[in-house]
């Protein structure tokens, strides 16, 4: 077997043959925990960014989502709104028809003379309404909110007729109504009026003193025809029915109205009249939001044939009638109106993509995209439209994206920082260990290392605390070290004092016979002998030393 020498040891890396056991150690384990900690650290980004698009995902979703519920409910609760609104309009009209009834009949059983103080016949020619009790014109006639007043379509007969005296009895009960209207602030509705052909008389309220009264012929109003066009659809007519008219342009204003109807019937069930409500959407929009908030772009109230009857824009009256698809002032078109009805319509938005339970419609004149909801009142032949600004879903988008993305690099800087703090700490951990752990082995190359170089060695002692610690084959390698450290120290061939004296010696030159019995006293020989001859077990170094006394003795000499 050949010697192994240091020249023959082929080394990949020059640095790393030079460094101690120990220090090699912890070059690999560093090595490995960083290739651990760039793993992680890797893994920790790539799960960063696919919950980055993830999330970005999501938050499309939840807003969609959350979107068309918020869609939905505010839809029912402004659908609820109306309905109860009509309703309760419609409702009035059942009262005003019924006390115009009950008072008819009163009057009619219990006919009383006429009272002039109650005389308020304002709504003709004949009287001007005090300016002390005089309201905000509506168009260009005087009212006011005091009294419901009447107006008789024809002249009264001189003396009056059993049915004018009932007639003129019935109105002056009724005129005091306006007050109790008036303190109610019922004023939701614009005008309240009624038509009783059979008695060719009509109230108004607010009384309206129109001094045109002869021209006016209420059989070829709107509301008149719907009034018997509802009579004549609904065949018995045994229950109250009310019904809205097409929307209309009020008072050649730039609001637009309806009129909610109701039919007047006798004992017989035969039509007699109308009552009516004039009403003006536009004037309930602020009304509206601020009970159930801003939350929406745009709410619209419209007819069936798209009609804008509520709506947010600021017009002119050449503008009317708005339709929704006028795309000049509402940013959509016919197109849009059709796919409102049609249950296949999805979305022609350009710049989100919404579900298929969330229709989208891009609006030209904003130039964005807008959620839209409907939902249709076919008692009263209208529909109302909720929209939504994408600019909405845009903020809600950056902004969550935005907070996701900083969450994100925070969450991945304070996993950087304790990554790098816990692999400091390790490598403080590992190299103290390491020298604690490799101490004795430290020793036993010191040992050999020293008895190569031939120095001389001082013995450590490893603790107690230590031996607990280390391993039985490392113990048993350090035991076995002390024991042939002390047998190299035993059999050593360095060189003493002693020996170093008698190697600078000279050889001698002369052969002299030397008798030890000459130079020795002879008391002391005999005690060799008697030693030799009785202790024959004597240990040979004690005749080993006395004869190299005696040697050096000599030589000394």
């Amino acid at each position: 077997m050949e010697p192994i020498h240091q020249k023959n040891i082929q080394h990949n890396f020059t640095y790393l043959k030079n460094m101690r056991l120990k220090n090699q150690l912890l070059v690999l384990i560093s090595f490995q925990i960083i290739f651990i900690m760039t793993f992680i650290l890797c893994s920790n980004y790539i799960h960063t960014t696919f919950i980055q698009i993830y999330f970005t995902e999501s938050s499309q979703k939840i807003y969609l989502k959350t979107s068309n519920s918020l869609l939905q409910s505010q839809l029912n609760e402004y659908n609820s709104y109306f309905k109860s609104l009509f309703h309760t309009n419609g409702q009035t009209l059942i009262q005003f028809f019924q006390l115009y009834t009950y008072l008819r009949n009163k009057t009619k059983n219990n006919l009383e003379p006429l009272n002039s103080k109650f005389n308020m016949n304002y709504g003709g020619i004949n009287s001007k309404i005090p300016s002390s009790i005089q309201s905000s014109k509506l168009g260009i006639y005087n009212t006011t909110l005091s009294c419901l007043c009447y107006t008789n379509k024809t002249k009264f007969n001189h003396p009056y007729t059993q049915d004018e005296f009932i007639n003129i009895k019935t109105q002056e009960a009724m005129q005091s109504l306006g007050m109790v209207i008036f303190q109610g602030k019922t004023t939701l509705q614009s005008f309240l009026y009624g038509y009783v052909k059979r008695d060719n008389m009509l109230m108004t309220y607010p009384c309206l003193q129109r001094h045109d009264i002869a021209n006016y012929i209420p059989e070829n109003r709107t509301w008149y025809k719907e009034a018997k066009r509802n009579f004549q659809f609904h065949n018995p007519y045994n229950r109250y029915n009310f019904s809205i008219t097409y929307p209309y342009l009020l008072f050649k204003s730039t609001n637009i109205g309806l009129s909610m109807t109701i039919p007047f019937v006798d004992q017989n069930l035969d039509f007699i009249g109308s009552g009516t409500f004039d009403l003006i959407p536009s004037n309930l929009l602020q009304k509206v939001t601020q009970q159930f908030g801003k939350d929406f772009t745009s709410i619209f109230l419209a007819s069936l044939d798209g009609i804008l009857i509520m709506h947010p824009y600021n017009i002119t009256s050449d503008k009317l009638p708005l339709y929704f698809y006028n795309e000049s002032i509402t940013g959509f078109n016919s197109r849009d109106w059709e796919g409102l009805s049609d249950s296949t319509f999805i979305s022609n938005c350009k710049n989100q993509t919404t579900t298929t339970n969330l229709k989208c419609l891009y609006n030209s004149f904003y130039n964005q995209d807008m959620f839209v909801s409907r939902s249709t009142l076919y008692q009263f032949n209208m529909t109302i439209i909720v929209l939504i600004s994408s600019s909405e879903f845009n903020k809600f988008s950056y902004d969550f994206n935005s907070n996701l993305n900083s969450q994100l690099k925070n969450t991945f800087s304070n996993s950087l920082i304790e990554q790098a703090c816990l692999f400091v700490f390790l490598c403080f951990l590992i190299y103290f260990m390491t020298s604690y752990l490799f101490y004795p082995i430290e020793l036993i190359i010191n040992a050999a290392m020293n008895q190569i170089q031939k120095k001389k060695y001082q013995n450590k002692h490893l603790n107690t605390i230590l031996q607990s610690l280390l391993s039985v084959q490392i113990l048993d390698l350090y035991r076995s070290c002390q024991h042939f450290n002390k047998l190299f120290e035993r059999f050593s061939f360095n060189k003493t004092e002693q020996c170093q004296k008698i190697e600078s010696l000279q050889y001698p030159q002369k052969i002299q016979e030397i008798r030890l019995c000459c130079l020795m006293d002879h008391k002391k020989l005999r005690k060799l002998d008697y030693k030799l001859r009785n202790q024959a077990n004597e240990n040979l170094d004690l005749v080993k030393s006395f004869v190299k006394q005696v040697y050096f003795q000599l030589r000394l000499k």
